[in-house]
């Protein structure tokens, strides 16, 4: 397997030293097939330091005929080791080894991760606080329609008196929906494998999001009702013994 520094060398490679040494040091003169760039070592006006993009070599005539590859070229003309050499390199074309893949790899992942468990968390905390907000709305409600019918604020059977019973039945339906862990109108809120019996949340999820889009509390999306139908629907053919877990877990 090729090391890291291998691979490296290979990307710069396809880079080329001509365009190296235009990033890095000085723009270099062409001279048949070689390139030329003044060489550090000498204050010699002529440029006597040969660049080969065939070999992406260089060779410095005015210093003793000192050459290497793109690194070693780097670390002469910066002044500085291999290492540091290779490091800028990396740091400007973006080259990395596959540690430095794999870590920031796993860092992308995380924070992925992080960044969805957030919005999780968030809309789980968004859907709680529209359900008991609603639920409190329709008991302030409901109390209003009661004081109504018990003190007899509309003779029965007027246009307002029946506009009364029609809302407080309608409050007390919703609260039986929004309140069903409590009042047992759906019986199974989790699925029971050695029974066969489907779960009853994915339709009382839906029951609920419908009450709560009706007074703009809260709105989910096309992706969330997507889910739990597809949820509900497998809940109502689900067969002994299998399972699946549903996404959204309000």
């Amino acid at each position: 397997m090729k090391s890291d520094f291998a691979m490296a060398q290979e990307k710069l490679s396809q880079i080329g030293i001509v365009r190296v040494s235009k990033d890095f040091y000085a723009e270099p003169k062409r001279r048949g097939a070689c390139y030329f760039v003044k060489s550090p070592s000498t204050p010699d006006k002529t440029a006597s330091l040969a660049l080969y993009p065939n070999s992406n070599r260089f060779c410095d005539f005015a210093n003793g005929n000192h050459s290497g590859d793109i690194v070693s070229f780097i670390s002469y003309v910066r002044g500085c080791n291999n290492w540091q050499a290779l490091k800028e390199l990396k740091d400007v074309y973006g080259l990395m080894d596959r540690r430095e893949q794999n870590n920031q790899e796993a860092q992308r992942r995380i924070l992925l991760q992080q960044q969805e468990e957030k919005k999780k968390i968030k809309r789980q905390q968004e859907f709680k606080a529209a359900l008991f907000g609603e639920i409190d709305r329709l008991k302030r409600w409901e109390n209003i329609y009661k004081v109504i019918m018990k003190k007899q604020i509309y003779a029965p059977f007027t246009n307002e008196w029946c506009y009364c019973i029609k809302e407080q039945q309608k409050i007390n339906l919703q609260l039986d929906i929004l309140c069903a862990v409590d009042s047992e109108t759906y019986v199974r809120m989790k699925p029971n494998p050695l029974m066969g019996l489907s779960s009853d949340r994915p339709q009382w999820l839906l029951d609920t999001l419908a009450i709560l889009a009706e007074h703009g509390s809260f709105k989910a999306t096309k992706a969330e009702l997507e889910e739990i139908i597809t949820q509900r629907d497998f809940e109502l053919t689900r067969k002994l013994g299998k399972d699946r877990k549903n996404n959204i877990e309000w």
